[in-house]
């Protein structure tokens, strides 16, 4: 059997375009959770709903306030702590530009590196990675709502597993991509 995610890509928590690390999303965005026609047209409308799980909850209302509950079916939203965005550890909340030149360097360029108490590239992808080959079983057909930088992990998961450097992928708030495996991954920006 196969697994077919659909992926949205939250808005980025608000600070993170001011130079401020804060991984997350920000969900004030009006629309941010509502798949679009196009999308609807693609997957049935009982498909659960995989999240972080800081952002469960609101999404889960977000989807119920513009008449989108019935997107999650009977299995609702569903909290994953694998998809939270990446522990910065001591460096979240931290400007940028406070952090030293290397520091900056190693954090944008080693997949290895990892901030006081957080988590290298190559740790965050691993987890999203064990969550995507471990925890979602055969059959498995779902929306994926999260923040971009987790979307670009996962895609660079799948095509790239044992890179060793970080991706050049942006991902625009707002995107959607299907992640689907029959006998492998395959990614489709859609």
């Amino acid at each position: 059997m196969a697994i077919r995610l659909f992926c949205l890509a939250l808005p980025p928590a608000v600070e993170t375009a001011r130079g401020v690390i804060a991984p997350g999303v920000d969900l004030s965005v009006p629309g941010c959770c509502v798949p679009p026609p196009r999308i609807e047209a693609l997957c049935p409308r009982s498909l659960p709903v995989f999240c972080a799980l800081e952002d469960a909850s609101t999404i889960a209302t977000l989807l119920a306030d513009r008449g989108q509950a019935d997107c999650a079916g009977g299995e609702g939203v569903r909290g994953c702590s694998a998809l939270r965005g990446r522990d910065f550890g001591r460096w979240t909340g931290a400007a940028l530009s406070a952090l030293p030149a290397d520091a900056v360097q190693a954090l944008t360029q080693d997949v290895d590196f990892a901030p006081p108490e957080g988590e290298s590239w190559r740790q965050f992808t691993a987890r999203l990675m064990h969550w995507l080959e471990t925890e979602l079983p055969d059959g498995t057909q779902a929306l994926v709502m999260a923040a971009p930088s987790v979307l670009v992990g996962l895609m660079q998961g799948v095509i790239a597993p044992e890179a060793i450097a970080l991706p050049a992928l942006d991902m625009a708030a707002g995107a959607w991509l299907a992640l689907t495996r029959h006998v492998r991954w395959r990614v489709r920006l859609l």
